[in-house]
Protein backbone atom coordinates (compact mmCIF):
# COMPACT_ATOMS: atom_id res chain seq x y z
CA UNK A 1 0.00 0.00 0.00
CA UNK A 2 1.45 3.88 -0.96
CA UNK A 3 2.27 5.81 1.97
CA UNK A 4 3.75 9.21 2.70
CA UNK A 5 7.31 9.85 3.88
CA UNK A 6 5.31 11.30 6.70
CA UNK A 7 2.63 8.69 7.18
CA UNK A 8 5.57 5.83 7.06
CA UNK A 9 8.05 8.10 9.25
CA UNK A 10 5.11 7.78 12.01
CA UNK A 11 4.58 3.95 11.82
CA UNK A 12 8.15 3.86 12.25
CA UNK A 13 7.53 4.78 15.77
CA UNK A 14 9.95 8.45 15.72
CA UNK A 15 7.58 10.90 16.82
CA UNK A 16 7.47 13.92 15.03
CA UNK A 17 7.73 17.56 16.64
CA UNK A 18 6.87 20.78 15.28
CA UNK A 19 9.83 23.75 14.31
CA UNK A 20 8.08 26.74 14.48
CA UNK A 21 7.02 29.73 16.71
CA UNK A 22 4.09 30.61 13.71
CA UNK A 23 1.55 28.26 15.40
CA UNK A 24 -1.31 29.25 12.66
CA UNK A 25 1.03 26.57 10.57
CA UNK A 26 0.77 23.93 13.24
CA UNK A 27 -2.70 22.92 12.79
CA UNK A 28 -3.02 21.55 9.31
CA UNK A 29 -0.16 19.32 10.22
CA UNK A 30 -1.75 18.17 13.70
CA UNK A 31 -2.75 14.70 13.26
CA UNK A 32 0.95 13.63 12.76
CA UNK A 33 2.49 15.37 15.78
CA UNK A 34 3.49 14.79 19.61
CA UNK A 35 5.47 17.61 20.00
CA UNK A 36 6.72 21.18 19.57
CA UNK A 37 10.08 23.47 19.87
CA UNK A 38 10.94 27.21 19.77
CA UNK A 39 13.58 29.59 20.70
CA UNK A 40 13.86 33.27 20.36
CA UNK A 41 15.07 33.02 16.66
CA UNK A 42 11.94 31.41 15.34
CA UNK A 43 9.88 33.66 18.22
CA UNK A 44 11.03 36.98 16.79
CA UNK A 45 10.45 35.70 13.31
CA UNK A 46 6.49 35.11 14.28
CA UNK A 47 6.26 38.35 16.03
CA UNK A 48 7.73 40.27 13.21
CA UNK A 49 4.58 39.21 11.12
CA UNK A 50 1.12 40.85 11.77
CA UNK A 51 -1.00 38.11 12.54
CA UNK A 52 1.47 37.29 15.67
CA UNK A 53 2.20 41.54 16.73
CA UNK A 54 -0.20 41.63 19.29
CA UNK A 55 2.25 38.56 21.35
CA UNK A 56 4.63 41.22 21.84
CA UNK A 57 1.73 44.26 23.27
CA UNK A 58 -0.23 41.69 25.26
CA UNK A 59 3.25 41.00 27.06
CA UNK A 60 4.55 44.25 27.78
CA UNK A 61 1.13 44.23 29.45
CA UNK A 62 1.43 41.79 31.35
CA UNK A 63 4.65 42.76 32.61
CA UNK A 64 3.83 46.38 33.44
CA UNK A 65 0.21 44.99 35.22
CA UNK A 66 2.65 42.40 37.73
CA UNK A 67 5.45 45.02 37.96
CA UNK A 68 3.92 48.44 38.03
CA UNK A 69 6.97 50.03 40.26
CA UNK A 70 9.82 48.47 37.85
CA UNK A 71 12.47 50.07 35.72
CA UNK A 72 12.41 49.57 32.27
CA UNK A 73 15.04 46.61 32.05
CA UNK A 74 13.09 44.67 34.37
CA UNK A 75 9.77 45.25 32.73
CA UNK A 76 11.67 44.52 29.58
CA UNK A 77 12.88 41.02 30.73
CA UNK A 78 9.45 39.79 32.27
CA UNK A 79 7.87 41.09 29.39
CA UNK A 80 10.42 38.77 26.98
CA UNK A 81 9.68 35.85 29.24
CA UNK A 82 6.08 36.39 29.17
CA UNK A 83 6.39 36.31 25.07
CA UNK A 84 8.37 33.38 24.86
CA UNK A 85 5.67 31.40 27.22
CA UNK A 86 2.73 32.46 25.56
CA UNK A 87 3.87 30.88 22.30
CA UNK A 88 4.63 28.02 24.21
CA UNK A 89 1.10 28.02 25.60
CA UNK A 90 -0.64 28.57 23.03
CA UNK A 91 1.27 25.70 20.60
CA UNK A 92 0.10 23.25 23.75
CA UNK A 93 -3.28 24.29 22.71
CA UNK A 94 -2.54 22.47 19.46
CA UNK A 95 0.21 19.50 20.23
CA UNK A 96 -0.51 17.20 22.89
CA UNK A 97 2.70 16.57 24.03
CA UNK A 98 5.78 18.41 25.59
CA UNK A 99 6.64 22.12 23.80
CA UNK A 100 9.89 23.07 24.39
CA UNK A 101 11.09 27.09 25.47
CA UNK A 102 14.94 28.47 25.04
CA UNK A 103 16.60 30.07 28.02
CA UNK A 104 18.08 33.16 26.69
CA UNK A 105 21.27 31.99 24.29
CA UNK A 106 23.18 35.15 26.05
CA UNK A 107 23.55 33.27 28.86
CA UNK A 108 24.67 30.11 27.84
CA UNK A 109 27.86 30.32 29.70
CA UNK A 110 26.43 30.85 33.18
CA UNK A 111 24.94 28.03 34.34
CA UNK A 112 23.51 29.85 37.61
CA UNK A 113 21.73 32.12 35.26
CA UNK A 114 20.28 29.19 33.08
CA UNK A 115 18.65 27.82 36.46
CA UNK A 116 17.20 31.07 37.40
CA UNK A 117 15.50 31.45 33.74
CA UNK A 118 14.45 27.88 33.57
CA UNK A 119 12.47 28.29 36.92
CA UNK A 120 11.03 31.71 35.76
CA UNK A 121 10.03 29.92 32.32
CA UNK A 122 8.38 27.29 34.30
CA UNK A 123 6.56 29.48 36.54
CA UNK A 124 5.19 31.64 33.47
CA UNK A 125 3.84 28.80 31.82
CA UNK A 126 2.85 26.82 34.83
CA UNK A 127 0.01 30.17 35.07
CA UNK A 128 -0.98 30.01 31.88
CA UNK A 129 -2.09 26.16 32.51
CA UNK A 130 1.25 24.26 30.91
CA UNK A 131 1.55 21.38 33.63
CA UNK A 132 5.33 20.63 34.23
CA UNK A 133 5.63 17.15 32.55
CA UNK A 134 4.37 18.79 29.49
CA UNK A 135 7.35 21.41 29.40
CA UNK A 136 10.70 21.23 28.35
CA UNK A 137 13.52 23.81 28.90
CA UNK A 138 15.70 24.19 26.45
CA UNK A 139 19.19 25.40 26.86
CA UNK A 140 22.71 25.02 25.08
CA UNK A 141 25.07 22.36 25.31
CA UNK A 142 27.78 23.96 27.01
CA UNK A 143 29.44 22.65 30.04
CA UNK A 144 27.62 25.09 31.90
CA UNK A 145 24.28 24.30 29.73
CA UNK A 146 25.14 20.43 30.81
CA UNK A 147 25.26 21.83 34.47
CA UNK A 148 22.22 23.26 34.91
CA UNK A 149 20.25 21.07 32.94
CA UNK A 150 20.90 18.45 36.15
CA UNK A 151 20.45 20.96 38.45
CA UNK A 152 17.06 21.33 37.10
CA UNK A 153 16.37 17.80 36.22
CA UNK A 154 17.63 16.56 39.73
CA UNK A 155 16.78 19.58 42.36
CA UNK A 156 18.20 19.04 45.98
CA UNK A 157 15.33 17.16 48.48
CA UNK A 158 12.84 19.68 49.37
CA UNK A 159 13.75 22.33 46.09
CA UNK A 160 10.79 20.96 44.29
CA UNK A 161 9.39 19.12 41.07
CA UNK A 162 11.79 18.37 38.42
CA UNK A 163 12.04 20.57 35.28
CA UNK A 164 13.40 18.53 32.44
CA UNK A 165 15.02 19.95 29.51
CA UNK A 166 15.88 19.79 25.64
CA UNK A 167 20.05 20.12 25.35
CA UNK A 168 20.26 22.09 21.88
CA UNK A 169 23.43 22.50 19.86
CA UNK A 170 24.49 19.38 20.11
CA UNK A 171 27.61 18.35 17.40
CA UNK A 172 29.34 15.50 18.86
CA UNK A 173 29.23 12.34 21.00
CA UNK A 174 31.16 13.82 24.23
CA UNK A 175 28.16 16.23 24.36
CA UNK A 176 25.28 13.47 23.65
CA UNK A 177 26.96 11.49 26.74
CA UNK A 178 28.03 14.41 29.03
CA UNK A 179 24.11 15.10 28.60
CA UNK A 180 22.92 11.62 29.14
CA UNK A 181 25.15 11.20 31.96
CA UNK A 182 23.85 14.55 33.92
CA UNK A 183 20.48 12.89 33.39
CA UNK A 184 18.68 15.50 30.88
CA UNK A 185 15.47 14.50 29.36
CA UNK A 186 15.93 15.17 25.51
CA UNK A 187 19.18 15.92 23.33
CA UNK A 188 19.20 18.19 20.14
CA UNK A 189 21.99 17.29 17.31
CA UNK A 190 21.78 19.59 14.59
CA UNK A 191 22.21 17.77 11.69
CA UNK A 192 22.66 20.26 8.74
CA UNK A 193 25.01 22.08 10.42
CA UNK A 194 27.71 18.89 11.26
CA UNK A 195 27.47 18.48 7.78
CA UNK A 196 28.43 21.67 7.35
CA UNK A 197 31.69 21.35 10.07
CA UNK A 198 32.73 18.30 7.73
CA UNK A 199 32.18 19.85 4.20
CA UNK A 200 34.30 22.62 5.31
CA UNK A 201 37.13 20.23 6.69
CA UNK A 202 37.53 19.05 3.11
CA UNK A 203 35.47 15.79 3.93
CA UNK A 204 35.09 13.97 0.40
CA UNK A 205 31.10 14.28 -1.08
CA UNK A 206 29.35 10.79 -0.27
CA UNK A 207 25.89 9.57 -0.87
CA UNK A 208 23.15 10.45 2.28
CA UNK A 209 24.09 6.83 3.81
CA UNK A 210 27.28 8.47 4.88
CA UNK A 211 25.84 11.91 5.89
CA UNK A 212 27.91 13.24 8.76
CA UNK A 213 24.55 14.24 10.63
CA UNK A 214 23.29 11.02 9.74
CA UNK A 215 26.24 9.31 11.38
CA UNK A 216 26.26 11.32 14.13
CA UNK A 217 22.66 10.32 15.19
CA UNK A 218 23.27 6.29 14.87
CA UNK A 219 26.03 6.61 16.29
CA UNK A 220 24.84 8.36 19.38
CA UNK A 221 22.12 5.92 19.48
CA UNK A 222 24.34 2.70 20.25
CA UNK A 223 26.27 4.39 22.26
CA UNK A 224 22.95 5.21 24.89
CA UNK A 225 21.65 1.51 23.80
CA UNK A 226 25.24 0.37 24.98
CA UNK A 227 25.61 2.65 28.23
CA UNK A 228 22.11 1.79 29.04
CA UNK A 229 20.77 5.41 28.68
CA UNK A 230 18.02 4.38 25.75
CA UNK A 231 14.72 5.26 27.36
CA UNK A 232 16.03 8.11 29.89
CA UNK A 233 17.41 10.58 27.26
CA UNK A 234 15.92 10.98 24.31
CA UNK A 235 17.54 11.75 20.87
CA UNK A 236 15.44 14.80 19.22
CA UNK A 237 17.14 15.23 15.52
CA UNK A 238 16.80 18.76 14.38
CA UNK A 239 18.52 21.63 11.88
CA UNK A 240 17.58 18.99 8.79
CA UNK A 241 18.03 21.09 5.50
CA UNK A 242 16.41 18.46 3.10
CA UNK A 243 13.55 15.91 2.95
CA UNK A 244 16.02 13.21 2.11
CA UNK A 245 17.92 14.05 5.27
CA UNK A 246 15.22 13.45 7.36
CA UNK A 247 13.93 9.76 4.98
CA UNK A 248 17.22 8.98 5.58
CA UNK A 249 17.97 9.00 9.09
CA UNK A 250 14.67 8.03 10.06
CA UNK A 251 14.78 4.04 7.84
CA UNK A 252 15.88 2.50 10.55
CA UNK A 253 13.39 4.03 12.88
CA UNK A 254 13.83 4.33 16.19
CA UNK A 255 16.40 1.62 17.00
CA UNK A 256 19.20 3.21 14.62
CA UNK A 257 17.62 6.82 14.92
CA UNK A 258 16.12 9.38 17.09
CA UNK A 259 13.30 8.97 18.96
CA UNK A 260 12.38 12.42 17.37
CA UNK A 261 12.19 14.65 14.82
CA UNK A 262 11.33 18.17 14.69
CA UNK A 263 10.33 19.86 11.61
CA UNK A 264 9.47 23.13 10.42
CA UNK A 265 6.47 23.51 7.60
CA UNK A 266 8.12 23.40 4.72
CA UNK A 267 9.91 19.89 5.67
CA UNK A 268 6.76 18.13 7.05
CA UNK A 269 5.03 19.34 4.00
CA UNK A 270 7.81 17.65 2.03
CA UNK A 271 7.82 14.65 3.89
CA UNK A 272 3.79 14.65 3.22
CA UNK A 273 4.43 14.82 -0.51
CA UNK A 274 7.31 12.18 -0.39
CA UNK A 275 5.16 9.15 -1.25
CA UNK A 276 5.99 4.84 -1.78
CA UNK A 277 7.94 4.52 0.94
CA UNK A 278 8.59 1.76 3.05
CA UNK A 279 10.31 2.10 6.76
CA UNK A 280 12.25 0.42 8.99
CA UNK A 281 14.67 -1.38 7.87
CA UNK A 282 17.39 -3.28 10.51
CA UNK A 283 20.06 -1.17 12.23
CA UNK A 284 23.20 -2.86 13.36
CA UNK A 285 24.88 -0.72 15.20
CA UNK A 286 28.53 -0.08 15.54
CA UNK A 287 30.19 -1.60 18.75
CA UNK A 288 30.97 0.48 21.50
CA UNK A 289 33.16 0.47 24.14
CA UNK A 290 31.18 1.35 27.04
CA UNK A 291 34.85 0.92 29.20
CA UNK A 292 36.67 3.81 27.74
CA UNK A 293 33.95 6.49 28.27
CA UNK A 294 34.75 8.72 30.55
CA UNK A 295 32.54 9.65 33.36
CA UNK A 296 31.85 13.57 32.77
CA UNK A 297 28.93 13.57 35.13
CA UNK A 298 28.04 11.15 37.98
CA UNK A 299 32.16 10.02 38.69
CA UNK A 300 33.45 10.23 42.01
CA UNK A 301 35.51 13.44 41.33
CA UNK A 302 33.77 16.17 39.73
CA UNK A 303 36.71 18.20 38.41
CA UNK A 304 38.29 15.28 37.02
CA UNK A 305 35.08 14.56 34.99
CA UNK A 306 35.06 18.67 33.70
CA UNK A 307 38.74 18.12 32.86
CA UNK A 308 38.13 15.30 30.40
CA UNK A 309 35.14 16.90 28.98
CA UNK A 310 37.64 20.07 28.56
CA UNK A 311 39.84 17.12 26.76
CA UNK A 312 37.94 15.33 25.03
CA UNK A 313 35.75 18.60 23.90
CA UNK A 314 38.75 20.14 22.14
CA UNK A 315 40.20 16.46 20.27
CA UNK A 316 36.47 16.29 19.08
CA UNK A 317 36.38 20.17 17.80
CA UNK A 318 33.24 20.15 16.45
CA UNK A 319 31.12 21.00 19.09
CA UNK A 320 34.08 23.53 20.29
CA UNK A 321 33.43 25.60 17.28
CA UNK A 322 29.85 24.73 16.07
CA UNK A 323 28.39 25.74 19.61
CA UNK A 324 29.84 29.22 19.85
CA UNK A 325 29.11 30.42 16.32
CA UNK A 326 25.14 29.05 16.91
CA UNK A 327 24.87 30.63 20.17
CA UNK A 328 26.28 33.70 18.31
CA UNK A 329 23.24 33.63 15.50
CA UNK A 330 20.43 32.87 18.33
CA UNK A 331 22.09 35.28 20.50
CA UNK A 332 21.76 38.06 18.32
CA UNK A 333 18.13 37.32 17.72
CA UNK A 334 17.56 37.40 21.18
CA UNK A 335 18.82 40.84 21.31
CA UNK A 336 16.57 42.18 18.43
CA UNK A 337 13.90 40.64 20.14
CA UNK A 338 14.69 42.17 23.42
CA UNK A 339 14.92 45.58 21.35
CA UNK A 340 11.42 45.13 19.73
CA UNK A 341 10.08 44.52 23.48
CA UNK A 342 11.84 47.28 24.52
CA UNK A 343 10.40 49.59 22.26
CA UNK A 344 7.10 48.77 23.21
CA UNK A 345 7.75 48.89 26.84
CA UNK A 346 9.05 52.72 26.27
CA UNK A 347 5.81 53.62 23.70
Amino acid sequence: MATTALQALCSSGIHISSDTAEYHQIPEFKEYLSDATTNPSLVLAAVSKPEYADIVQDAVQFARGRLPAASVTETTALALDRALVQVGAEISKIVPGRVSVSVDPRIANDAEAMIRKGLTLVSLLEELGIPRHRILIKIPATYEGICAAQALEHPAAGAGAPIHTNMTLVFGRVQALACAQAGVAVISPFIGRVKDWWDAQGAPAAGLAQHPGVLLVQGIRAAYAAHGYAGKTQIMAAGFRAVDEIVELGKYGVAGGPDVVTLPPHLLDGLRMRENLALPLEFEPSPVDVAATPAYFGGADAAEGAAAYARDILHEMIAAVKVPEGLAKFSADAQILEDLVKQKVLN
